[in-house]
């Protein structure tokens, strides 16, 4: 049987677990291993299940919301896990690969780009620019930002680790002056030009082993999202997705107006799939409304919904397959998702708690005697016991203490 630090309720804080969060807490505050800072840690994580349980009690009229955002979780994790099973051997960066990060980690860039947010407004701009129109053109019709209106897009000095890491990619292939071909990143599109090199001439074989652990990280992530831009593109010529056309357009118009229309719950399909199913406007207007607000608002015209909703039926064709593979069956992937939930949990608490308390103004004292106070509340009416003697005899291993 599990050794326990704590009992808080009906729930255990088992000395494996805590341990494994202490050890996470001194790596991330960069502290050192002391009594203090031991039981620092423990009462954060008993005042972690008080709110939580708080939470369940309390909040019980807003469970379909917190469900959902908890199957957004999920969905996430999972699609994680598919990603590093499908595309985790594309990861795995060469020696050569790996020396010419440290180059460019040795190299700063002076980067202007041109921007839109989906492929035929880029590609709108790539054809302004190469008729004849000047850059400063160009970047004045690409932004809303009055300074990247005036300046031409123009970024800055940038280095390794600075922006997305496809527009980083691209930018540090590129040679003086020269333009890039558009190149898609997470935000939507951009031209990139750079003006200017300055190259660390002085690289040494002994900094370049020292830094390789960074470098198979930032190999990982300039190599993610092509791999699975790949992957995606594959799947979805796979999946021969087909739209109707005139009822998509009607679908369209009515999500833009607000309005509530049979168009949006038709039960006509709106788009097909190869292997026979199909989706209704019903069942895709459902499936939009999961998106989060920031992706809602992405939907401007036809293009942007096409390219959203083609990303959904790849997404939920991805998702059947983890599910398949039994991907989300592991302990660490359960803990995982309750970490999260659990944090998303107390971070509503904490909000709710200081917004109706604070109006708007959190000043940071009052903001602990307002925590204090609720915290105090939910522990008189607890059960809470400690072991102080494990908590103060456990050892850490060697090299862990810090």
């Amino acid at each position: 049987m599990q050794s326990s630090v704590a009992g808080i309720n009906d729930e255990v804080i088992t000395l494996t677990n805590y341990i494994s969060e202490y050890k996470d807490f001194l790596q991330q505050t960069n502290l050192q291993d002391n009594l203090a800072n031991r039981f620092t840690l423990l009462h954060s994580l008993i005042d972690e299940v008080l709110i939580i349980d708080y939470m369940h009690r309390t909040h019980s009229d807003r469970n379909a919301i917190y469900n959902r955002e908890k199957q957004r979780m999920y969905d996430q994790l999972l699609l994680n896990e598919y990603y590093d099973f499908t595309i985790g051997p594309q990861m795995i960066a060469s020696d050569q690969e790996l020396r010419t990060l440290f180059a460019w980690s040795k190299t700063t860039l002076h980067v202007r780009h041109l921007y839109a947010q989906n492929l035929s407004g880029i590609k709108d701009i790539q054809d302004y620019l190469e008729n004849g129109n000047t850059w400063e053109e160009c970047a004045a019709i690409s932004f809303k930002d009055s300074l990247l209106q005036s300046n031409g897009g123009d970024l800055g000095w940038m280095r390794m680790g600075d922006m997305d890491p496809a527009f980083e990619s691209a930018a540090f292939q590129l040679t003086d002056m020269q333009i890039s071909s558009p190149i898609k990143t997470q935000y939507g599109y951009s031209i990139i030009q750079v003006l200017e090199k300055e190259k660390d001439g002085f690289l040494t074989e002994q900094e370049f082993q020292l830094e390789k652990d960074w470098l198979r990280l930032m190999a990982a992530q300039y190599k993610k999202m092509p791999a699975i831009r790949d992957f995606t593109d594959t799947l979805l010529k796979q999946m021969e997705i087909h739209f109707n056309e005139k009822d998509l357009k009607d679908f369209f118009s009515a999500i833009i107006a607000n309005k509530e229309s049979q168009k949006i719950y038709s039960n006509r399909p709106l788009l097909s799939f190869n292997d026979g199913h199909y989706w209704t406007a019903k069942q895709t207007y459902e499936k939009l409304d999961n998106l989060s607000s920031r992706q809602y608002k992405r939907i401007q015209d036809m293009d942007n919904l096409t390219n959203i909703l083609k990303g959904l039926a790849v997404r939920e064709k991805m998702l059947l397959h983890a599910e398949e593979l039994h991907l989300s069956t592991s302990s660490s992937f359960t803990e995982s998702l309750e970490r999260q939930y659990h944090n998303y949990l107390v971070r509503q608490c904490l909000d709710n708690l200081f917004d109706h308390h604070t109006e708007g103004y959190p000043d940071p004292s009052l903001k602990q005697s307002i925590y204090k106070n609720f915290r105090d509340g939910l522990a008189a009416n607890a059960s809470i016991s400690i072991d102080t003697s494990i908590v103060k005899k456990f050892i850490l291993p060697p090299g862990e203490t810090s």
